[in-house]
């Protein structure tokens, strides 16, 4: 804290100083009128109504400077009234978002205060020598030389870590002037396959503050005292700075271990193959581990060749993130990035593998083809078959020419009911079938 400002500097001490000598050169200049003994009995009784008025008149208009409900707080806001006053007051402070919004003189201020934080922050308070309390959205009153030690954020925050969309470590120019920063970011998530291959990825961890179990809370954003004060305690334990709000680092760094875990069990290769069983690639499922280590107790067990030995097995990440107040809502591996060799190696060997597909897949479609036009005959036939010998279920054919009386009978009606096969067929067509029908009828 700032040092103490010196006693004759302090505003009360000034307005008392300015009241007391007004006061003595009023009675001063007093003595000199008539009947003074009179008018100083009405300056005291001025006075005395004088400041009932202040007090009462504070008392009112505090009621409205802050959206408070309870006796007690309004209390609380006219005994800050009175220490504003007197120049005894603490610090005036409105957290948005976990930002803290006060000139840096207010913060320095050493009396009694008040807070008021909006629906998506939460701080913690301290004094010189302890913590003393955690506090979420609404209005809430310090205590003298009670300060704010930290503030979060109540949102759902992402972390990123890795290069950026347009950015790659293997092929930036020394020349370039964000070299080192680049090749920083690779650094961060650099990892390595079992035939080693350099592998960067960019990351990112989507986690908020582990909310209340039980859905009564009609806040916006679920608060939870223990897991603030969780992440707060932690986050400064880590040295991240307290002037701005604060997150714990912890998820990504996590993030980042097990990506390393995983990626140095899979050759390069195998991170592309669909295992047996599984609808993904092994690349996929990669990521898929990353959110469960993250957010499961527990988790499938994976040996040290990249296969599943069908056990499971607790997650030390998960149970670390819930110690430390966070829940993991997704992670997501945004890019992953190979050397250039190995980048034109691989497109040379999808690029072979495609023809190859390309040139299966079209000798399937052929061979379909094939089939489903000799099923179509085959169906046709049968079809055929039995529109012709549909009258030979009602009526026995008493000869030949009776019976072929009956099938191009048969024919000749089948085809008058079949509209579409009419439209297409010529009318001489459809006629010469019915003067052979009634021919044979007449010839029998």
């Amino acid at each position: 804290m700032d040092e103490e400002i010196s006693f004759f500097d302090r505003p009360a001490v000034r307005a008392t100083i300015k009241f007391v000598l007004l006061l003595a050169l009023y009675f001063v200049l007093g003595f000199g009128i008539p009947n003074s003994d009179r008018a100083f009995s009405g300056l005291f009784w001025d006075t005395v109504f004088c400041m009932l008025g202040l007090v009462l008149w504070t008392i009112f208009f505090s009621q409205f400077i802050l959206p408070v409900r309870k006796l007690g707080d309004r209390l609380a806001i006219f005994d800050r009234m009175m220490a504003y006053f007197s120049g005894f007051h603490g610090p005036a402070i409105f957290i948005e978002n976990g930002n803290i919004r006060a000139r840096q003189d207010e913060r320095e201020k050493h009396g009694p205060g008040v807070l008021w934080l909006d629906h998506a922050s939460a701080a913690i308070l301290r004094t010189a020598t302890r913590f003393t309390r955690t506090i979420g959205p609404g209005v809430h009153f310090t205590k003298r030389d009670e300060y704010v030690a930290a503030s979060v954020d109540l949102h759902t925050l992402t972390q990123t870590v890795g290069p950026n969309d347009n950015e790659n470590p293997f092929t930036v120019p020394k020349e370039d002037e964000n070299y080192l920063r680049i090749q920083d970011s690779g650094l961060e998530t650099r990892g390595m396959t079992r035939d080693g291959i350099q592998v960067i990825a960019t990351i990112s961890v989507t986690f908020s503050i582990a909310a209340e179990e039980s859905g009564g809370s009609d806040m916006l954003y679920s608060y939870n005292a223990e897991n603030v004060r969780k992440v707060i305690t932690e986050s400064m334990i880590q040295g991240i700075k307290t002037d701005q709000p604060v997150w714990s680092s912890m998820p990504a760094k996590m993030a980042v271990d097990i990506w390393r875990e995983h990626i140095s069990r899979f050759r390069l290769n195998q991170l592309f193959e669909i295992p047996a069983g599984e609808n993904k690639t092994n690349l996929q499922l990669i990521a898929g581990l990353l959110k469960d280590r993250m957010s499961m107790d527990i988790v499938k067990d994976l040996d040290e060749f990249g296969n599943f030995t069908g056990r499971t097995t607790p997650s030390p990440e998960s149970k670390k993130l819930k110690d430390m107040g966070i829940k993991v809502l997704g992670v997501n591996v945004k890019r992953i990035i190979f050397p250039p060799e190995i980048e034109e190696r691989l497109v040379k060997k999808w690029t072979t593998l495609w023809e190859k597909n390309a040139k299966k897949e079209r000798e399937q479609i052929d061979q379909e083809r094939r089939i489903r036009e000799e099923k179509g005959q085959i169906d046709a036939q049968i079809e055929f078959a039995n529109i012709i010998t549909s009258e030979f279920q009602t009526t026995l054919p008493r000869n030949k020419r009776h019976a072929v009386y009956l099938f191009t009978h048969s024919t000749s009606q089948s085809v008058i009911r079949n509209l579409g096969l009419i439209k297409k067929m010529p009318k001489s067509d459809t006629s010469a079938l019915t003067e052979i029908a009634r021919w044979l009828k007449g010839n029998q």
